[in-house]
């Protein structure tokens, strides 16, 4: 698998990580994964402290300069492009180095999610929809379509816990309101973990980050099946409505 190269905008944030994970003899993708749920942390009011969190105070300082870092990547690149994929370029990079090749990540290009966004697009517009995308990656399709059709609920959904955890960062700082799931999509019954994403932007206008619990996943998922349920009802009275009770009458 060929080496993926980092865009020159993104190599200030990868020199950052890549200093801290040298200074404490960890692998640049365990940093990284360190930095998603250092930033996640500091998005959800009231959590608790993580758990197993090994870096002491000057570390814990490397990752708010990498977080300033990112921001400020963010609010360049989006000011030009409407939205952007730091977290996804970095961990394409990392996963594609020499002896990680078996964790190979290849996200969509920005120009393809643009494009299939372009295919969906109608005169009226989407507003108010729940718009879901069961491999999320690191959410680029979702970002496209937020830039273009904003107002909606997104929904990610992706079997690997880093995936997910780019898709909530990205939704986080992109102003997206959704959740995001961690599981196989294929097995929908199936939970690992979640997050709801800016719940309150809305309202409040802050940004911010909810984790959702085994319970209250399962409680959504049967709400959904109902109400999923009740909408095939609904067209299947109205098929017959128009198609078997006129022909009754002939």
């Amino acid at each position: 698998m060929a080496k993926f190269e980092l865009s020159n905008e993104v190599k200030p944030l990868d020199r950052i990580i890549s200093r801290l994970a040298g200074e404490c003899g960890y692998e640049v993708q365990q940093v990284f994964n360190d930095l998603l749920r250092y930033i996640i942390h500091g998005f959800s009011p009231g959590a608790p402290p993580l758990k197993d969190w090994k870096y002491k105070r000057q570390q814990n300082m490397a990752f708010l300069e990498m977080t300033r870092e990112w921001v400020g990547i963010m609010q360049r690149q989006t000011a030009l492009s409407g939205w952007f994929d730091a977290f996804g370029e970095l961990h394409m990079a990392y996963c594609s180095k020499s002896g990680q090749q078996y964790l190979g990540q290849f996200f969509t290009p920005a120009s393809i999610c643009e494009l299939m966004v372009q295919c969906t697009r109608t005169e009226k517009g989407t507003t108010g929809k729940r718009i879901s995308d069961p491999t999320c990656g690191s959410g680029r399709l979702l970002l496209a379509y937020h830039v273009h059709f904003p107002g909606n609920y997104l929904v990610g959904e992706d079997i690997s816990r880093t995936c997910c955890m780019m898709t909530v960062c990205n939704m986080l700082i992109h102003g997206c309101v959704g959740e995001v799931i961690c599981h196989d999509s294929l097995m929908p019954d199936k939970f690992t973990d979640g997050w709801k994403v800016n719940p309150t932007l809305q309202f409040s206008g802050l940004p911010s980050i909810r984790r959702i619990s085994k319970e209250e996943y399962a409680d959504n998922h049967t709400a959904d099946n109902q109400i999923r349920h009740l909408l095939n009802a609904a067209k299947e009275l109205e098929y017959l409505e128009k198609n078997l009770l006129p022909s009754l009458w002939d």
